[in-house]
């Protein structure tokens, strides 16, 4: 049986001239129930008939849906998702009967859904949220088409509109049809995202037209029996301009008089007057138009509220609702008016001042019946005057019960409300400054300059300059924020003194690792941050906020060079508990000295558990980002094809989540393995999609991007073109004080063009230039990769000693992509001298490492050397796998554990139907029937 809830169209006159309407909608219905999401946005006038329009539609499609959940939006201010609670309310989230459905995913969407399971549990992220509701949703559509019908949308609260958005962009797949109807008019509200929903390819506007002279003929027949006279009926046309709520109004009043004709047009003129409700009001007793006034302030609440608002008892204030309803202003089942225009009439009838004072009496109302913060919260956002203390505690409230929620949006709302009390207020304006980091960081960060100004105080300043770093990094500020670290942690010691309390001892490394986190992000102030904390000793790493700077610390001695086995150490003490903070940037910074200084297993172990969190959490930025970074670990390890599906993930995310233009390691990192892969013209054409700004200033990402561009050029024979990007990198690397060879190795890339130009001088030069730094951080993949450099430049014997002196340091390093080429380099030296044995030797040692790490790039070198050594493989290096992109990989090795294609998108993002794509795309490529044969097929290659 079909779950329906709410919009049934009330009895009353016919719906007339909608025919071709609800032929649509019912069609529209049909297209979406074959798994082709869709929308359709109802727009018109007050009264035009959106809502019987949406209503009569809706009983059309109840031999067609399995699911109509709907939701008539009130004008009177909601609370964030308070039409997906409404939506949703049927399923009642918090019991048994949904239980099947809150499972994998969907469970993020309970802080939306039941706010007091969020309450306590901190803040949750806005897309875990908003997919945790689409997984919700995709479950509902699992047994059938889902419809969600929204009446006056305009009146939608913002995170409900948002979430609209980001479900319609993932219905391609899903039977899936989302009605609204939105009232228009210069008066009305038109919130931006709607505009966006409205303009979707997926979605279809329909504008209302009043209803034409035929169909107003036909309304005025089947209401009183018999064809309407000509003259009456276009009176009626030219009085209630084809409005079909002024026509069902008109219709109402004059029933009992029988079939009028011209003779009543003055009948029709006085009923015009009386059409929209005031003279009814008029009419009524003081104490019954004090209960109608309540009943417009908290429509839908209990009769004691309304009475109690009213100054009355709920006795009289029954009367008073009998009345309205035999006046037909009320529906007949809840205390609401029967149409949003008789609502208006009803405030519009109150003076201002009398009607602030309603709704203020209304917030205090419902704030003593222990009302949830944010239900009084909307009443308070009504009013003009400055909150009163209690208010600024109801709105503080709210907007912790918002922000628990990933409404962040709307905890800033009541925030800046609460700012009028006392714009000075330290911990509102840290407080919306937090909110507002997720939405707007430019402007968060004006309110934290505020508290600063206001904040006196040493060790309080501490905190609030933490905040500022973080949300800095968004907002691409972080040179403010290294300055005001420095004055911070100035202060700081300044009072502190030379032996801190354990207290200060703390604030002291929070501080430390703030001006870390800020200082370490830009290229111009690494060295700043290098020689301000030289001479700073590492902590143990016993506290929290011990292993936080550690953490940082270690990152800074990756970028300085120093000893990789000293910063090793160092990150290895992070890594023992996971409990450091803020952000897991001391993990990241960690798992840098890690896998950099060749400790991969730890590294990959620590990352996996960061995106492991992610993933359970639907933190879908904080994923993307961590599996960009895992795939240049892979690369450094020569795992390619794990590499390549972490790399496309990655892309694809940010891509599909449209979050590319403000960042670069997605990007840089799929442009390097697509290289890898032998194809960098697609390297380069990912390159290009690189806008972020500043981009040249940044110390990581700048360089790494650098190193993907230049090897990309280099695989296309434009050496020059590709030294030019090298030299770029270098010269980058040098002036900003990075002093560790393996970061962005561009010395490398560059001995072996120089040595394929024939200028092996300016080669060896680079290398004098960077020894002494590989020497410093003193790796085996550093070591080796020198002694190949310099092989590549020397001739003769002194060539071949130092390859085979670097292809055996690297046979016992992790650094199997180049052991390849040392062994490949060897082997064409070899062959060069006339050791056609030794060479034919090398090369398919180059060959099997690259084999096993897919390393496609090499092996286009390598076996064709092997050719011509006269050599041939044992066995063959081609593998069907090969062929699959790094997201065909990534689904396929899910699904072959077993995983199904929901559980697959779940965790990675995705839509059901791209999984289905690439699981079909899969099996054609591997050459199997289906996902029975997934497991053997990988094994097998």
């Amino acid at each position: 049986m079909a779950l329906r809830s709410g919009l049934r169209a009330l009895p009353g006159t016919e719906l007339a001239g909608r025919e071709w309407e609800v032929r649509l909608l019912a069609d529209r219905a049909r297209a979406a129930a074959v798994g082709a999401g869709q929308a359709v946005l109802l727009r018109g006038p007050a009264g035009i008939g959106k809502t019987k329009l949406l209503a009569a539609a809706l009983d059309e499609l109840d031999g067609i849906a399995a699911t109509v959940l709907t939701v008539a939006c009130p004008d009177s201010g909601v609370a964030a998702y308070e039409a997906v609670r409404a939506l949703f309310e049927p399923l009642q989230p918090a019991g048994a009967a949904a239980a099947d459905l809150l499972t994998g995913s969907a469970r993020l969407a309970l802080p939306a859904l039941v706010p007091a399971l969020g309450e306590g549990q901190g803040t949750a992220d806005t897309y875990s949220v908003m997919h945790g509701l689409h997984w919700l949703t995709a479950g509902l559509a699992a047994r059938g088409l889902v419809v969600l019908a929204l009446d006056d949308v305009q009146w939608c609260d913002e995170t409900s509109l948002r979430w609209l958005g980001f479900l319609l962009r993932r219905a391609e797949d899903l039977p899936l049809l989302v009605l609204m109807t939105q009232r228009t008019g210069p008066d009305e509200p038109a919130p931006e995202v709607l505009g966006e929903i409205g303009a979707a390819l997926s979605c279809l506007t329909v504008d209302l037209a009043p209803l034409s002279p035929d169909a107003v003929s036909d309304v005025l027949e089947a209401a009183f029996g018999g064809p309407p006279d000509p003259v009456f009926a276009a009176r009626v046309l030219d009085l209630t301009g084809g409005n079909p709520f002024l026509l069902d109004r008109v219709v109402g009043r004059i029933r009992d008089e029988g079939a009028p004709g011209a003779e009543h047009i003055a009948l029709l003129d006085r009923v015009g007057r009386e059409v929209v409700a005031r003279p009814l009001l008029d009419r009524l007793p003081e104490g019954a138009f004090a209960v109608a006034r309540a009943i417009a302030v908290l429509s839908g609440e209990d009769l004691e509220t309304i009475a109690a608002l009213a100054g009355t008892q709920p006795g009289p204030a029954g009367g008073a609702v009998r009345a309205l309803r035999a006046g037909e202003l009320l529906v007949p089942d809840r205390l609401d008016y029967a149409h949003d225009l008789i609502r208006t009439a009803v405030l519009d009838s109150v003076p201002p001042a009398e009607l602030a004072r309603l709704r203020e009496r209304a917030a205090v109302l419902l704030n003593d019946r222990g009302r949830p913060a944010e239900e009084v919260a909307v009443h308070l956002l009504l009013l003009d005057s400055v909150p009163q203390p209690w208010m600024v505690n109801v709105l503080r409230d709210a907007a912790v019960s918002a922000e628990g929620r990933g409404a962040p949006a709307a905890a800033a709302r009541y925030l800046t409300r609460a700012l009028r009390a006392d714009e000075d207020d330290i911990a509102v304006l840290v407080h919306l400054s937090r909110v507002q980091g997720q939405l707007d960081p430019a402007s968060s960060l004006r309110h934290l300059e505020r508290v600063l100004g206001l904040v006196t105080d040493p060790r309080r300043r501490v905190p609030v300059v933490m905040q500022y770093t973080m949300i800095s990094l968004a907002a691409q500020n972080s040179q403010r924020a290294y300055a005001l670290g420095e004055e911070a942690l100035d202060a700081l010691v300044a009072v502190s003194g030379p032996d801190p309390s354990p207290a200060d001892r703390a604030l002291r490394m929070l501080a430390e690792s703030a001006l870390l986190l800020s200082g370490l992000d830009e290229k111009s102030s690494v060295p700043r941050v290098s020689a301000r904390l030289r001479d700073v000793t590492p902590p143990p790493g016993d506290t929290a906020e011990e292993r936080q700077l550690l953490g940082m610390l270690s990152s800074l001695g990756t970028l300085q060079g120093r000893p990789a086995a000293e910063v090793a150490d160092q990150a290895s003490r992070v890594l023992l508990i996971g409990d450091v903070a803020p952000g897991g940037w001391a993990v990241l910074g960690a798992v840098l000295s890690l896998y950099l200084g060749d400790h991969g297993e730890p590294a990959l172990t620590a990352i996996n558990e960061l995106l492991n969190h992610a993933q359970n959490r639907g933190e879908a930025w904080t994923y993307a980002l961590g599996a960009s970074t895992r795939a240049l670990m892979h690369e450094f390890t020569g795992n390619l094809a794990e590499a390549l599906s972490d790399a496309q993930y990655s892309f694809d995310v940010v891509t599909q989540e449209r979050w590319a233009p403000g960042v670069t390691m997605p990007q840089a990192a799929l442009g390097a393995m697509l290289v890898r892969q032998g194809d960098p013209v697609r390297a380069e054409q990912v390159l290009d999609t690189v806008t972020r700004p500043r981009l040249a200033e940044f110390t990581l990402e700048y360089h790494w991007f650098l190193m993907a561009r230049a090897r990309a050029r280099a695989a296309q024979g434009d050496a020059e073109g590709a030294l030019a990007v090298l030299r770029t990198c270098g010269d980058s690397l040098r002036d900003s004080g990075i002093g560790n060879p393996v970061l962005a190795p561009w010395w490398f890339d560059t001995a072996e063009l120089l040595a394929g130009l024939g200028r092996a001088a300016e080669g060896v030069d680079v290398l004098d230039a960077v020894e002494p730094a590989i020497r410093r951080w003193g790796t085996a993949r550093g070591f080796g990769m020198l002694e190949t450099a310099r092989g590549v430049l020397a001739e003769g014997d002194a060539a071949i000693d130092r390859l085979t002196a670097a292809a055996e340091v690297l046979a016992g390093s992790p650094a199997k992509l180049e052991h390849a080429k040392a062994e490949y380099l060897l082997g064409r030296r070899l062959l060069r001298r006339g050791d056609t044995e030794g060479a034919r030797e090398r090369l398919r040692r180059s060959i099997d490492l690259s084999v096993l790490s897919r390393d496609k790039q090499q092996l286009g070198l390598s076996l064709p050397a092997l050719t011509e050594a006269g050599g041939r493989m044992r066995r063959g290096t081609d593998s069907p796998a090969d062929a699959l992109s790094g997201s065909e990989r990534r689904v396929a090795e899910r699904a072959a554990t077993g995983a199904t294609n929901r559980e697959i998108a779940e965790s990675l993002f995705l839509t059901q139907r791209t999984v289905e794509v690439h699981l079909t795309s899969v099996y054609r490529k591997l050459g199997i029937k289906g996902r029975a044969d997934l497991a053997g097929a990988l094994r097998t290659w």
